[in-house]
């Protein structure tokens, strides 16, 4: 775990637990006496000196003027290695930790769901106290008292066959239960691959960026050293005699496993008890699956999707035929979300990196705490150099950024169905001669030649994008003044808050047509016309499904040929026959690439969407609930520009 020092003076306020023993009743074996406070929280937990970043409360109750310790669901299963187990009710959640299934209850105060540890029998005999902002729990001192090895056999046959690597389950017994995490891992090469692998090409979200693939790459790939950390010492025996490929440290109560697994390999880690035992298994398909009601109205799924693999000559289409039925199909992990969008106070709103400008990232965790969103997942395309959006956004009947090159968009409003289609804005201005004039885009990132228009939405002010651009201002619907060749990065221009700025590009003969004093008519329209009518709208690309059909057309969105042709990790949105929204990142298939737009369409189709849409994907996907992402570690996700949030009121 994370060692840093608290910068805040410790008190000498000290709970202790007033319980030492272990009762058949339902008693809150984790309590502390109650304080002045209805309650408390933080961010910290202190666990055996050790500080770690969980969400926790201690919650008052009526029960002996007691209080209950409460830490967060998520943050408990990524930091601490409780396995949270299915459920349909989302007031008790069961988990799983070195016991048999164990119920907890559950409290969502947003935007974490925390879970009251008062039943989990193991905390007989721990110690809590508050220090300074911090949450200071001790538990038993642990030790590890063997490591065994067993032989692993996979079923998957993408495994790799790499000669000094053989897959071998790890079997840690301890003499109590003991928390543990899964670091991040480092990369370091290891040993090389039978044969090159090509190195994929970058995810391009700009449309203005032609890039081809790259070609292969001859670098071999590397073994992956994980790491598991245990709040247990080692026994001595173990250190001094380690003749096994695991590497061990223990320190201050603690103790470090590293070992190597190939790329795209994961541990997946398991506790029992009768004797207490951490069983280590290093998987190529490591995804857990999950079914969780985690608030009503909103359910956490997480498995691995089967779909037909495509072949595309006759020589592999061959190799399916005399290979074993497994050998037909490709397995993706999918976690995905699904909203009951029928649930009373459900509402869905557009999330932004900067409320301000359009000009800006942020990480999606970042976005979606700051809007105060229970789930998110990153939303549309932006330019990572200049950080402008590339694509609809529209929030309260206000074009925050227009829709570009007929890509593909979503739109919601209250007591409206949600719709998706390719959708163009259509906006021209008319003289006071008659002259009528197309506009490009509004308020967008998107460079193209003629006229472009910038309101208030889009900021206070306007920096010029290129080098031929000649700026128009409008004022109450009249051309109030010309500003002459302003150059790329030149001092920003005021935007008039009762008018708006016509950004001319690479055609300096419109000028002409638009002299000071002219009077101008706008005109604005959606293409379809239905996407008028909704006061919400965000759109990304390509459409994938409509009326349960595939309609993929990357061309006619006009993305460029390596984006069509890229595998990567993917994200999308799509509604279900029953009114259910479905937000998901699709990431690599085991020891493989990420899906096609095919294969990703082909994915939504498996989960009964009526009609879907890609959105940014590579490593700007990622999936947010309650306080953490649910598909990737925090430091792998890219900054986004925007996302989609999910609002459900109870109250």
């Amino acid at each position: 775990m994370l060692n840093f020092n608290l910068n805040q003076p410790q008190k000498n306020l000290i709970l202790l637990l007033s319980i030492i023993g272990f009762s058949a009743f339902p008693i809150n074996t984790i309590a502390v006496p109650k304080t002045n406070d209805a309650s408390q929280s933080g961010n910290i937990i202190e666990l055996n000196n050790h500080l770690i970043n969980i969400p926790w409360r201690i919650e008052s109750t009526n029960r002996n003027s007691m209080n209950s310790v409460q830490i967060s669901d998520i943050g408990l299963m990524q930091n601490m290695g409780i396995h949270l187990l299915d459920t349909n009710n989302s007031f008790q959640q069961p988990i799983q930790w070195f016991s048999d299934s164990v119920i907890l209850s559950t409290q969502y105060i947003r935007p974490y769901r925390y879970l009251d540890l008062s039943n989990l029998p193991q905390t007989s005999q721990w110690k809590i106290q508050l220090d300074g902002t911090a949450l200071k729990i001790t538990t038993p001192p642990s030790t590890i008292q063997s490591i065994s090895f067993e032989p692993l056999s996979l079923e998957t046959e993408s495994s790799p066959k790499l000669s000094n690597f053989i897959p071998q389950k790890i079997i840690i017994e301890l003499d109590k239960p003991t928390f543990w995490q899964q670091p991040i891992p480092d990369i370091q090469k290891r040993s090389p691959s039978p044969s090159p692998q090509p190195s994929p090409p970058t995810l391009t979200d700009d449309p203005t960026i032609q890039n081809q693939p790259k070609p292969a790459q001859t670098a071999p790939p590397t073994l992956q050293d994980w790491s598991l950390i245990l709040e247990a010492k080692a026994n001595p025996q173990l250190l001094y005699n380690n003749t096994s490929n695991i590497k061990l440290q223990s320190q201050n109560s603690q103790t470090r496993l590293q070992f190597s697994v190939p790329p795209g390999w994961r541990p997946v880690v398991t506790s029992l008890d009768s004797p207490y035992r951490l069983i280590i298994e290093p998987k190529p398909d490591f995804l857990q699956s999950k079914n969780i009601l985690w608030q009503p109205g909103i359910r956490w799924r997480q498995e691995y999707i089967e779909i037909p693999k495509t072949e595309s000559s006759l020589g592999s289409l061959l190799n399916r035929i005399f290979k074993t039925p497994e050998s037909s199909v490709e397995r993706f992990p999918v976690y995905w979300l699904e909203v009951d969008l029928n649930q009373p106070n459900t509402s869905l709103i557009p999330i932004l990196s900067n409320t301000n400008s359009r000009q800006g990232t942020s990480p999606l965790l970042a976005i979606a705490q700051k809007a105060d969103v229970l789930a998110a997942i990153n939303g549309g395309f932006f330019n990572r150099n200049n950080q402008y959006p590339l694509g609809a956004i529209r929030f309260n009947n206000n074009w925050l950024s227009s829709p570009i090159l007929n890509r593909g968009a979503m739109a919601w409003g209250q007591d409206k169905p949600i719709i998706m289609n390719r959708l163009i804005l259509r906006e021209t201005i008319t003289t006071d001669s008659g002259q009528t004039l197309p506009l490009q885009y509004l308020n967008s990132g998107y460079v193209e030649a003629g006229i472009s228009r910038y309101t208030s939405d889009w900021g206070n002010s306007y920096t010029p994008i290129n080098n031929q651009e000649k700026i128009i201002v409008v004022e109450n619907n009249q051309i109030t003044r010309h500003i002459d060749s302003p150059k790329s990065g030149s001092p920003a221009i005021p935007i008039p808050v009762q008018g708006y700025l016509l950004v001319v590009r690479s055609r300096p003969d419109l000028l002409n047509l638009l002299p000071i004093g002219t009077n101008l008519q706008l005109q604005s329209q959606t293409d379809p016309s239905d996407f008028q009518h909704y006061p919400n709208i965000l759109g990304a690309g390509p459409l994938l499904i409509q009326n349960r059909q595939i309609v993929l057309d990357a061309a006619l969105e006009r993305f460029n040929p390596a984006f069509q042709q890229q595998k990567a990790i993917r994200s999308a949105i799509a509604i279900t026959a029953n009114n259910t929204l479905l937000i998901l990142a699709v990431h690599n298939r085991p020891t493989g690439s990420g899906p096609s737009l095919s294969e990703l369409a082909q994915i939504l189709q498996k989960l009964e969407a009526v009609t879907a849409l890609n959105l940014d994907g590579g490593s700007s996907t990622s999936l947010y609930l309650g306080g953490y992402y649910l598909d990737r570690p925090f430091p792998t996700a890219a900054p986004v520009h925007n996302g989609l949030g999910i609002v459900i009121n109870h109250q």
